[in-house]
């Protein structure tokens, strides 16, 4: 009997984008890494493994309905709930209906949630999950290099001289892009690994080097080595003079505040500032890593700016000097900024407010001219808001549990809550979120369906069904076409997920993101090459790549007062919905937690262990203490319990140009039981 060649697929979790080959048998399902694959090499951590175990778990198999929040859910047919959608959709005005997707869906899913939405419904009130982790690095790319997508890729890892990881914790995030760092030490220990990070995380300990800085003063620290590097003549000149523009007014900003002042401010000792001056200054190969940490905050698209004003300053653009690289939160979130899935984006990495855009875009739909909105629409925090103040009366929610990820908890279940709010959640299982909707649609998951993802390092490669989805369940994609037909939208008639991808490829002909010559079937490959502006011409008006003065910004804090971190766990995903039913991810995170230095915990009288509230003007929660190594007056606890929501203390404020939530910012105070 010859046996069953494994289906090669991708990891549904992080955006390192791991490349899976998984061996069936009957209803098991061994998985394993995909060692063909020429972005990840095999390698893959124990999320995916585990989560083959759990995939009939707790399954929503038929459409639930209910015309009143406080009624039991009842279930319809299909057809009823495909009416009722539409029916709801064509009630009401284009500016009452909202749409929020997710960094989950495959690229072809999102792209026809774009073609539907900003297409033929006409508005662009639609966002995604990104914009709570990836909004910051996607506006810094533009203002940057003129178009988002990172720079560099995995391979800059195997010849680095210095890794530098700020803001990231990619040991539990991402990793396999830090056992791919690890690698490269143990095969050239000379290889220094540097971790800037408030958190003593599991990457920082396994660094050569922690620099323990105050949150918030992150463009204090790039704003004080960009000058000393100045001063100690160690830009690289010559690269500014040829490829850049804005460096003096940058150069004029971070050289406002004296040197050792900054230093001082970020709470870092001359001898950890003096590390990162060496590396820079050298020509060492350097690759830069980052994520949350500069991203979700108020200033983070400065911080993100800050931290490549860095590179670019030392002609950190190259194989042979290094770059930056933005690690991406989710599996898909990078196909999805491809295909347009924010409020002000079209696919292609095309713009609303561009008028050539939109007409591109609306020939290829075969919508009439003018048809796209040029306006933005609102971010899902500003939707939110409209909820509440009975503007926007349907909410189509995809692959995401918002209630227990958006910040200010509280405020986003009153909104959910609402009365006049009709609220449709489109997933596999029962969300927090999908708890409290009018109509649950019920999807194929990881495993059932297929389509294309994009991860840190712009490789795409494909997603395959491996097992059946059951009875009962739809695919995003189905439920996405029976919608607009049921409007009476054509246009929406595909006989597979190849002729989606063929016909949104050509969206991306030309442009950065090109991947309009790659075949469905065969789908494995980086858009860009290795590096992007190999060639030093950038994909701004003037085609030299810019620098932005940045702003130096720190944290006060009042005198009880703490500052609260939110992050990932090591083992689970997100909101648990998935890898919360599995035993083996489960070990050892079975509760939520707020971790704090033993020696502020011993000025209070609190032991390890022992339960405290944690609170603000929002709200308060118990969580149990652990220790660990922070800075001064910082605490951490992971999000996605749903037991204790730790957002419920995270206010609704954002960055003021990528409108992304600062979860690593919210001040509390601590009183033990």
């Amino acid at each position: 009997m010859k046996p069953i060649e494994p289906i090669q697929t991708g990891c549904p979790f992080c955006g390192t984008g791991c490349a899976l080959s998984v061996e069936c048998s009957g209803d098991s399902y061994k998985v394993k890494g995909d060692k063909t694959n020429p972005s990840t090499q095999g390698d893959l951590c124990f999320k995916p493994i585990q989560m083959a175990k759990a995939l009939n778990d707790a399954r929503i198999t038929v459409p639930m309905y209910r015309k009143h929040k406080y009624e039991p859910f009842k279930p319809i047919s299909w057809d009823e709930a495909i009416g009722i959608v539409a029916k709801n959709i064509t009630s009401l005005p284009t500016e009452a209906l909202y749409f929020y997707l997710s960094g989950q869906l495959l690229s072809e899913e999102s792209y026809l949630f774009t073609k539907l939405i900003k297409g033929h419904l006409g508005t662009n009130n639609v966002d995604a999950n990104s914009r709570l982790c990836m909004a910051s690095a996607v506006v810094s790319h533009k203002m940057v290099f003129g178009s988002d997508g990172p720079v560099g890729n995995y391979r800059d890892i195997d010849d680095a001289d210095v890794i530098l990881i700020s803001g990231s914790n990619p040991a539990w995030a991402h990793p396999v892009v830090f056992r791919r760092i690890l690698a490269r030490k143990k095969a050239h220990p000379q290889t220094l690994i540097i971790t800037i990070d408030p958190i003593r995380t599991e990457t920082a300990q396994k660094s050569d080097h922690w620099i323990g800085l105050h949150s918030g003063s992150d463009t204090t620290l790039y704003n004080a080595l960009l000058a000393e590097l100045y001063r100690r003549g160690k830009c690289d000149f010559e690269f500014i003079r040829r490829a850049s523009q804005g460096f003096e007014k940058t150069l004029s900003e971070a050289m406002t505040l004296p040197y050792e002042e900054a230093i001082r401010l970020c709470g870092i000792s001359s001898e950890s500032a003096e590390i990162l001056l060496d590396s820079l200054a050298s020509e060492k190969k350097v690759v830069g890593f980052w994520c949350q940490g500069l991203n979700q905050a108020t200033d983070g698209v400065m911080r993100n700016i800050g931290f490549i004003n860095l590179f670019l300053s030392t002609g950190r653009l190259n194989a042979h000097k290094g770059c930056p690289i933005s690690l991406t939160g989710q599996p898909n979130a990078m196909g999805g900024r491809e295909t347009g899935y924010l409020s002000n984006a079209l696919p292609g990495y095309r713009d609303v407010r561009n008028a050539s855009h939109r007409t591109t875009c609306e020939h290829h739909w075969n919508l009439s001219p003018n048809h796209i909105s040029p306006t933005p629409g609102m971010t899902i925090n500003d939707a939110i808001d409209s909820i509440l103040e009975n503007k926007t009366k349907f909410l189509w929610v995809a692959c995401t549990n918002p209630l227990i990820t958006l910040p200010d908890v509280q405020k986003t279940q009153r909104a959910l809550n609402h009365t006049d709010l009709f609220l449709v959640v489109q997933d596999c299982v029962m969300s927090q979120t999908a708890s409290m909707a009018n109509l649950i649609l019920p999807t194929h998951s990881w495993g059932e369906k297929e389509g294309s993802m994009t991860n840190s390092e712009r490789f795409i490669k494909r997603v395959r069904p491996f097992k059946q989805a059951p009875w009962g369940t739809k695919s995003d994609i189905e439920i996405i076409c029976d919608v607009a037909k049921a409007l009476g939208i054509a246009g929406f008639d595909y006989p597979d997920t190849a002729s989606v991808f063929n016909e949104y490829k050509q969206l991306t002909s030309n442009r950065l993101c090109d991947q309009s010559t790659q075949d469905y079937d065969t789908l494995s490959y980086q858009w860009g090459g290795e590096r992007l502006y190999s060639d030093e011409v950038f994909a701004t008006a003037s085609t030299k790549v810019q620098f932005h003065p940045i702003v130096s910004s720190s944290l006060s804090l009042g005198e009880k007062e703490f500052v609260l971190i939110t992050g990932r766990t090591k083992k689970q995903w997100h909101t648990m919905t998935r890898t919360g039913l599995v035993g083996e991810l489960l070990k050892d995170e079975e509760e939520p937690y707020l971790l704090m230095n033993g020696s502020e915990a011993q000025e209070m009288n609190i032991r390890q262990g022992d339960k405290i509230k944690i609170s603000n003007a929002l709200g308060s929660l118990e969580l149990m203490v652990r220790f660990g190594d922070l800075a001064p007056k910082h605490l951490f606890s992971p999000f996605g319990y749903s037991s204790a929501p730790i957002n419920t203390l995270v206010p609704a404020v954002h960055d003021p140009f990528s409108f992304q939530t600062a979860f690593k910012s919210a001040k509390v105070t601590l009183n033990k039981f």
